[in-house]
C-alpha cells in the first residue's frame, strides 16, 4: 500500500483525493453494492462511508464523482431515534436534501429508505439501503506509514 504526500496535515492512500484534513475516494462500477456492503468495503481499508459537514465538501465531492452508472452512497443513515447519524459518529450540521427529501417512502414489497445516497448534481435521497450504487470512503489524513489515524473522524 503506497501512500501519497499531500497538502493538507499528512498522507492519502494512493488514488485518494485529498480535501481539509482528510481523504476521499470514490468507487465507480457498473454493478454498484448496497450500503452495507458500501460500508463494509471502506471499513476494510480502515476507512468509513464518508461523512459531510460543509456545502464546499459537498461541492468538492460533488466534482471529484464522475460515476458513470449509479448514484453513490454516503454515511448518512437512519439513527435508533428515528433521525438521521453519520456512521462515523460525527455531529449533523450540514444537510443538503433534494427538494422533497428525506421522504422515507416505503413501496410494497420493498424495505423503508433508510440509507441516503448522493445524486450527480450533489443533493441527497433517502433510499432502500439494498440498492445497488457506487460509494465513496473518507479518511483522516495520517502521518504514519500504517495509517493508525484512518479513523474517518
Amino acid at each position: 500500500m503506497r501512500l501519497l504526500r499531500n497538502p493538507g496535515d499528512g498522507k492519502c492512500l494512493e488514488h485518494w483525493a485529498p480535501y481539509g484534513h482528510h481523504c476521499y475516494y470514490i468507487h465507480d462500477s457498473k454493478e454498484g453494492v448496497s450500503w452495507p456492503d458500501a460500508r463494509h468495503i471502506c471499513q476494510s481499508f480502515r476507512t468509513e462511508l464518508a461523512s459531510i459537514h460543509s456545502r464546499a465538501e459537498q461541492e468538492f465531492l460533488r466534482n471529484l464523482n464522475h460515476t458513470k452508472y449509479h448514484n453513490i452512497w454516503i454515511g448518512l443513515t437512519r439513527d435508533g431515534n428515528f433521525g438521521w447519524g453519520w456512521t462515523d459518529r460525527t455531529a449533523v450540521g450540514f444537510l443538503n436534501w433534494a427538494p422533497g427529501e428525506p421522504n422515507s417512502a416505503f413501496h410494497p414489497g420493498e424495505v423503508a429508505e433508510n440509507c441516503v445516497e448522493m445524486y450527480h448534481d450533489g443533493r441527497w435521497n433517502d433510499n432502500n439501503c439494498l440498492q445497488k450504487r457506487n460509494f465513496i470512503c473518507r479518511h483522516r489524513q495520517c502521518m504514519t506509514l500504517f495509517m493508525k489515524c484512518s479513523s474517518s473522524k
